[in-house]
């Protein structure tokens, strides 16, 4: 291989790469795929954790999720919550509260950044509207 070829494969790889949405931007992600799950879930743990609400917050519909791929990847999760009938502490089978007032449901959006090869996730921002 030319010295000329060395260098134009490896950047014509990157231009394919950045136009096609794999490097830099969101892109949309499979709920189902198990790193997807994974990312959710840490998300709502950490969520419930963090609140100062007596009763626990669980998923009830997706709506979005990206990923941007980084040194890492970040997850952009955007989901329908509702306040359950457990408090903190008393987690089990979990339903939606009977009470109109206390289940009503809310938008979250959801930041989370891991790099999987070392085992490392981080919630990095949430945003909740009622």
């Amino acid at each position: 291989m030319t010295a000329s070829w060395m260098i134009t494969l490896p950047l014509f790889a990157l231009f394919l790469a950045v136009e096609s949405g794999l490097v830099g931007g969101y892109t949309d992600a499979n709920p189902n795929d198990p790193a997807v799950k994974g990312a959710i879930q840490y998300a709502i743990a950490q969520y419930n954790s963090n609140s100062k609400d007596m009763f626990v917050s669980e998923v009830s519909r997706i709506i979005k999720v990206e990923q941007q791929v980084v040194a890492g990847v970040n997850y952009k999760i955007t989901v329908e919550m509702s306040r359950t009938s457990c408090k903190k502490g008393e987690e089990k089978a979990c339903s939606t509260h009977e009470d109109p007032a206390i289940g009503k449901p809310y938008e979250c959006t959801f930041l989370v950044y891991t790099r999987a090869w070392e085992n490392y996730m981080e919630l990095t921002k949430t945003t909740c509207q009622p």
